[in-house]
């Protein structure tokens, strides 16, 4: 690796730590090359020797004339931090994946533990430093005021540029079947080098070539990384902004933000916009207009499920929140969209005493780095039950802003209608109907139920071998029993919070919701006021 492989970090992280006299730290990363070469790089500057022990190969030294370790001895790690001890030159030593060491299974922990206190307390004169090489952050409590923790973040552009030439200048092609550009780097943001590695040699093993046209190819396979993370997707928005329908304030919100990414907005002062949350009524866009706005701003769009964070491992967790932001930050500007945040946040705000606190502690680093996150990463997160989010969410800082999505009113449901029919290539039949009699039977109904009496509509034609008929989107309209009714008295109390809280999504006139005129059998978890009467409430209709 040479020498301004990681200049950010050599200059921002390591220096300042190794130059403070630190005997004991722990460096965090899945790249070993980088890792090594961070090391190499140090230890040349400080005039230091760099000595590396892993379980495969034992102790190694660093031969600045042949640029590679030498084999020096078989020792063991707890003999190998007592020699380090007592090593009378001035060095650096790299235990490679040193958090097995410090795993409880470890039958040696208590010693190892001993030991590398015995480390962090050499004196500062003798200028020799043990870096605990790990996968995951591992610091045991006894530790936790003695060994600072070094993140090396993921490979920016330049260095996946040095990978790109090295997987070039190992293969076969001729100078017309290779072309580095900005873009197709941009591509392989948020991959580790190993993985660049192998993304890059796919593209040539399967296309005979690595050029812009590769790009698709490399964002292909990124797509499959992340997925296999199993906490990040990697989504390809086919959706338009006139996909959308109504939601005028919010759409114009959108678009202005979109701009503010820019080096010219960099240049008037602004700051890149950091998210919103939608909150509303289920089925009425939300999770739609996250896709559109990915597409209207040409931004990558990572789905968060903060669901599969929580692992059974402990630390597992929090080293799972840790990699899925630091992937987003690294393929920024991105759009990094977490459909019902709620269920995430699940168990946030209890005592901690089911899970030790696993749910509290995660929660607080996301909300924490959505304060503090410099990287333009814009956090759209949407929710259908805002009750369940802590109150630390909602305020100024978190997001942007907060808007509420109710129910379509009748001209939004109009053209809910229109866009669903004309992508069922139904374009001239929109021409013919009368929407507004459709819209105006419809009341209450969310932008998802009127797309699915479109789709049985046209079952229902295609079983009778005929074309679709407006009567048929009617019949449809009339068999669907609308959320709306179920969830009235929920709704009622998000449109009191969201009146004083929130931006209204939509400029339209907000409906009363159809009142219920008879008694509806409710599921056992179907909860409601035994106090109020069906189809009433008691702030009113």
């Amino acid at each position: 690796m040479s020498d301004e492989i990681d200049a950010d970090f050599d200059e921002d992280i390591l220096r300042p730590i190794l130059e403070s006299g630190v005997s004991l730290c722990q460096l965090v990363s899945h790249e070993w090359e980088r890792v090594d070469g961070a090391l190499i790089t140090a230890a040349l500057r400080m005039n230091r020797t760099l000595y590396k022990w892993s379980g495969a190969l034992r102790l190694q030294r660093w031969n600045n004339s042949t640029s590679q370790f030498d084999a020096v001895d078989e020792m063991m790690p707890i003999e190998l931090m007592e020699w380090f001890r007592d090593l009378e030159e001035q060095a650096l030593l790299l235990i490679e994946d040193g958090h097995i060491l410090l795993e409880p299974n470890n039958a040696e922990r208590a010693f190892v533990l001993w030991w590398l206190r015995e480390m962090a307390r050499m004196p500062k004169h003798q200028q020799k430093c043990l870096v605990i090489g790990s996968v995951h952050p591992t610091v045991p409590l006894e530790l936790d005021k003695e060994m600072p923790l070094l993140h090396l973040s993921l490979p920016r552009r330049e260095t996946l540029g040095i990978i790109f030439d090295h997987v070039v200048a190992e293969s076969n092609l001729q100078p017309h079947q290779i072309e580095k550009s900005e873009a197709l780097l941009d591509a392989a943001l948020g991959l580790t080098i190993m993985e660049a590695r192998l993304a890059f040699g796919k593209a040539i093993a399967v296309r005979q070539r690595l050029t812009s046209t590769e790009i698709d190819f490399i964002i292909g396979e990124k797509e499959r990384i992340i997925r296999q993370s199993g906490v990040l997707e990697y989504f390809h928005p086919k959706t338009g902004w006139d996909d959308v329908g109504g939601l005028g304030p919010l759409k114009r919100w959108l678009k202005s933000r979109g701009r503010a990414f820019s080096s010219q907005a960099k240049a008037f002062g602004l700051e890149p916009p950091r998210g919103a949350l939608l909150l509303g009524v289920p089925g009425c866009g939300k999770s739609l207009t996250a896709k559109a706005v990915a597409g209207l701003w040409r931004f990558p769009l990572l789905r968060f499920d903060l669901g599969r964070v929580f692992g059974g491992v402990v630390g597992e967790s929090e080293a799972n929140m840790r990699k899925a932001l630091e992937v987003a930050e690294a393929i920024s500007p991105c759009i990094l969209w977490i459909d019902e945040i709620e269920k995430g946040m699940a168990g946030s705000q209890g005592s901690g005493s089911l899970d030790s606190g696993v749910t509290a502690r995660v929660m607080g680093t996301f909300l924490t780095w959505m304060q503090e996150k410099q990287d333009p990463v814009f956090v759209f997160a949407t929710s259908n039950n805002i009750s369940q989010l802590p109150p630390e969410m909602l305020r100024k800082g978190r997001f942007d802003e907060i808007f509420f999505v109710d129910l379509p009113a009748q001209k939004t449901r109009e053209e809910i209608l229109r866009i669903h029919l004309e992508k069922k290539d139904r374009g001239d039949l929109a021409e013919d109907f009368d929407l507004e009699a459709l819209a105006k039977a419809s009341p209450g109904y969310s932008g998802a139920e009127l797309e699915e009496a479109v789709k049985d509509a046209l079952f229902q034609a295609f079983d009778e071998g005929r074309e679709l008929e407006q009567q048929d989107i009617a019949a449809s309209l009339e068999a669907t029993y609308p959320l709306s009714k179920t969830m009235r008295e929920n709704i009622l109390e998000m449109r009191k919070w969201a009146k004083f809280r929130a931006r209204l999504a939509s400029e339209e006139v907000t409906e009363i919701l159809p009142e219920m005129t008879e008694e509806i059998p409710r599921l056992a978890t179907e909860r409601r006021n035994l106090f109020v009467k069906e189809g009433q409430h008691p702030n009113g209709a």
